[in-house]
């Protein structure tokens, strides 16, 4: 299922230059140098927020030794 564009500008598209006017099959994000003829934009997937890794500074902290 992919949307059929056409080149509002030259541009380069699925490793291939496109000229103004060409019509072609793309199935990627939305391009703003692309008009959409027969379907909206492939809509890009929010990525998932994701917690910043929390890195402490400084020598790790020596083990407790028991002696048993």
């Amino acid at each position: 299922d992919m949307a059929r564009v056409r080149a509002k500008v030259v541009c380069f598209v699925d490793n291939g230059l496109r000229q103004e006017g060409d019509v072609f099959e793309y199935n990627g994000p939305h391009n703003g140098n692309l008009e959409y003829i027969d379907k909206p934009a492939v809509q890009a997937e929010p990525e998932p927020e994701v917690a910043p890794v929390v890195r402490r500074r400084g020598r790790p902290a020596r083990e407790l030794q028991s002696d048993d």
